[in-house]
């Protein structure tokens, strides 16, 4: 039986979510257990310390048009209503799980369009890379065939093509989003604000993107006896779509046999193998991931500046470590995996256990951020608990 304390407590969450599902009855809304519990999730529940912190939404709110999200906002805006926008469901840093009771999931999967000019693309949320053309997209995640571009935008970083082109926030140009505050339209650097922000800073609606004009990719894998010559030769390669500087015991989980360090490079019509674009992501570009799902271990992540790498000899018997090259904002570092061990090493921390933004984007995109929370959300209802200003 439960105490009588418990009771009101649960009395009351009902009553309030009652209360948020009659203010959406206009819209497309969902409140049955199910799905509820499907929305209280995402990829993000492959860290345990992340799964532990969601909540289940009061409601999932399905928006298709742009007066929807203006009409949702009105209500967010009068009866403080704390929403989570959600594209896909694919990000694992938790950027689509509730951390609030009482908060109301929104699905842009369905807001789709775009169009496209010779040097760019515009899209609403919804649209997924493959209705576009993955050849187009200058930078795409590893998650790709089955996320969205407003996804990616608001919640996503590095992947193929970030060491030749740049993070997602050095290929979006403009953005419309809708804040508490209203709507607001961002171009330039204005729209390190919002983008990979995770819905913390409002509702992208549309965004418009670089293009580029990809060719075929072949992959070619080059052995070195030592990290020293391996660094050299990989820090030469920018021109690269994708790298990694793999040990021998990563290689090994792979799948591979090698020696102590192999040098993983991906390159428009460059030598090498053909290799089916899926298995890019999966046996390359996104290899941490595949092998954490497989072998259910530990892992964790550095961003290291280039002079870092040489000191990731001391670990190379005692992780798996996958080092893949990229650029942020015109520089080129290491977004650096380790895998099944606990390792000592200084750098940039990009907490692969933690839903905060703050504990993920350089400093001078994470104050963007935080100015522009302040001055149209500062009540934190967009997604609340998940940028700390």
């Amino acid at each position: 039986m439960r105490n009588p304390e418990k009771n009101i407590i649960y009395f009351k969450l009902e009553q309030s979510m009652n209360r948020i599902v009659e203010l959406l009855k206009d819209f497309d809304v969902k409140d049955d257990y199910e799905t509820l519990q499907k929305y209280s999730v995402d990829y993000g529940i492959m860290s345990k310390s992340i799964e532990s912190k969601r909540k289940l939404p009061s409601a999932v709110v399905f928006l298709k048009k742009n007066d929807e999200v203006e009409r949702l906002m009105e209500i967010v805006r009068e009866y403080h209503v704390p929403i989570v926008e959600r594209g896909k469901g694919t990000n694992t840093l938790g950027g689509a799980i509730p951390l609030k009771e009482n908060s109301v999931v929104v699905d842009l999967s369905r807001m789709k369009g775009y169009s496209t000019e010779e040097d760019s693309i515009v899209s609403l949320p919804g649209t997924e890379f493959d209705e576009v053309g993955i050849e187009k997209f200058p930078v795409l995640p590893t998650s790709f065939y089955m996320a969205s571009i407003g996804g990616f935008v608001s919640g996503g970083s590095l992947g193929l093509g970030s060491l030749k082109n740049g993070a997602i926030w050095d290929n979006v140009t403009w953005v419309e989003v809708y804040t508490p505050s209203g709507r607001k339209e961002l171009k330039g650097d204005e729209v390190k604000a919002v983008v990979q922000a995770g819905g913390t800073n409002g509702i992208i609606t549309k965004m418009k993107l670089k293009s580029v004009k990809r060719g075929k990719i072949r992959v070619r894998r080059t052995q070195f006896s030592s990290l020293e010559k391996a660094v050299d030769y990989a820090v030469n390669q920018d021109g690269a779509e994708f790298l990694s500087i793999r040990n021998k015991k990563m290689m090994s989980a792979m799948g591979y046999q090698s020696e102590n360090w192999t040098v993983i490079v991906g390159e428009e019509e460059g030598g090498g193998e053909d290799v089916v674009f899926r298995d890019l992501i999966t046996n390359f570009a996104g290899a941490y991931y595949t092998v954490v799902n497989k072998m259910k271990v530990s892992y964790a992540s550095l961003d290291l500046p280039l002079y870092k790498l040489y000191e990731l000899n001391e670990l190379k018997d005692e992780c798996m470590v996958d080092a893949e090259l990229s650029k942020s904002q015109g520089i080129m570092f290491s977004h650096t995996y380790f895998l099944d061990c606990n390792f000592k090493l200084e750098g940039y921390k990009f907490d692969l256990h933690s839903v905060l933004i703050n504990d993920r984007a350089e400093k001078d995109r994470l104050s963007k951020m935080i100015e522009f929370k302040r001055k149209y959300d500062p009540e934190d209802l967009m997604n609340p608990g998940k940028l700390m200003f």
